[in-house]
């Protein structure tokens, strides 16, 4: 059984997302919702480790209340997807492949190229996976639909499945991840070097928001990559970051002095 756990912060979201989506399966779950409408939480690690306590599922499944599971089947098909995944660590549905380059480097100057040449949807189907639709209009994401469970390196927080005895020795990061940001990058990246294994599942699912880097995010940023030297390059839904400092500083520069403030949320340009 899953345990489904998730923040509301805006009931008519919560609404006709979230609870919309799960009034319609046709299978048995706990749900567990954690009230922030009083500001109760200062973080979303905070917040999850804390419903995780409450929760008696196999599965604790971490969800914003702005996605919907557009599929009565949903929670069955995944329930049944994971069963049949060894050693798993963590599962989303929307993560980022690893990237292969010589360097960070030229990592970096190929991602502004094709930045600079308004060709970023390119790299997105290169190595973003994922089954998702955004907004009332269910416009499809930049990147690769993907019909199969498939290994990533990193995951986007909008959905997260960790198997219940995986969570109970390793938490979300309330340290590091002490707002509302990357707590999924660090989950996936902590499993990864536990040696578990970190998925996508071809699950689709309507997400409302395409998310914000503010200065928080950043924050938590430069805390990851002192966190995970050892991975060189972070490759997350905004974009690849370098595990250099300095690099990572002009990366950080660049994006918030672009003169549109353009966002790149999992393939997804936001004005702000």
């Amino acid at each position: 059984m899953l345990s489904i756990i998730s923040i509301i912060n805006n009931d008519v979201i919560a609404k006709d997302f979230l609870l919309h989506g799960l009034s319609c399966q046709n299978t048995r779950y706990e749900l567990i919702l954690l009230n922030n409408k009083d500001f109760s939480y200062s973080s979303a690690a905070q917040a999850y480790n804390e419903g995780s306590a409450k929760a008696t599922g196999d599965y604790l499944m971490f969800i914003h209340q702005d996605v919907l599971l557009p599929s009565p089947n949903w929670l069955k098909e995944a329930e049944n997807s994971l069963t049949t995944l060894s050693n798993l660590g963590v599962a989303g549905v929307a993560g980022m492949l690893q990237p292969t380059f010589i360097n960070d480097v030229e990592l970096y100057a190929r991602f502004c190229m094709l930045q600079r040449l308004n060709l970023i949807k390119v790299w997105y189907k290169r190595y973003a996976r994922g089954s998702v639709f955004h907004g009332y209009e269910r416009k499809p994401w930049w990147g690769k639909f993907t019909s199969e469970t498939i290994l990533t390196r990193t995951l986007d927080e909008m959905l997260l499945i960790i198997p219940a005895k995986v969570f109970e020795n390793s938490k979300f990061d309330e340290e590091v991840c002490d707002n509302w940001h990357l707590y999924g990058v660090d989950y996936s990246l902590s499993t990864y070097q536990e040696g578990r294994n970190v998925c996508v599942l071809p699950n689709p699912v309507v997400h409302l928001s395409l998310g914000k880097a503010d200065k928080e995010y950043f924050r938590t940023l430069m805390k990851l990559i002192e966190k995970y030297r050892n991975e060189k390059i972070i490759n997350t839904v905004f974009g690849p970051w370098s595990t250099r400092s300095k690099l990572t500083e002009m990366q950080v520069d660049r994006f918030l002095s672009n003169e549109t403030r353009s966002i790149y949320h999992a393939g997804a340009i936001k004005q702000v």
